[in-house]
């Protein structure tokens, strides 16, 4: 293609060619990447998923607020998103303290959490 900008319209048909699909995520209200150390939150993203030949990426735009950091660490275990307490608890059938806990061994990791009650790791 030579010099100048594509329109929406030629990505698009690139992208198709290419065997990419896009879409948007409607209502998310929050996105968190928890780390050992610290836990960044991303507040009204917007959220694109890309398919490209079945693998699936994220891609998460907006503003970003780190809570924690290495000096903070234990003071996350508090922090614990009630969201993933609730999946813990809905998809394992446990009491709330035993889903803290699992989250809390897992990296506040829900799936491994889940996986863990599960076969008794």
């Amino acid at each position: 293609m030579m010099g100048g900008r594509m329109n929406e319209r030629q990505i698009r048909r690139m992208m198709q060619q290419a065997g990419i699909k896009s879409s948007e995520m409607d209502g998310v209200i929050q996105v968190d990447f928890i780390f050992s150390d610290k836990k960044i939150t991303v507040r009204n993203p917007q959220v694109t998923i890309l398919d490209v030949q079945g693998t699936r990426t994220y891609q998460v735009v907006g503003g970003e607020e780190v809570v924690g950091g290495a000096e903070t660490s234990k003071s996350m275990d508090s922090d614990i998103n009630e969201e993933d307490i609730n999946l813990v608890i809905q998809k394992t059938g446990v009491e709330r303290a035993k889903a803290v806990e699992a989250l809390r061994k897992n990296g506040y990791k829900p799936a491994e959490a889940i996986i863990a009650l599960m076969t008794g790791k």
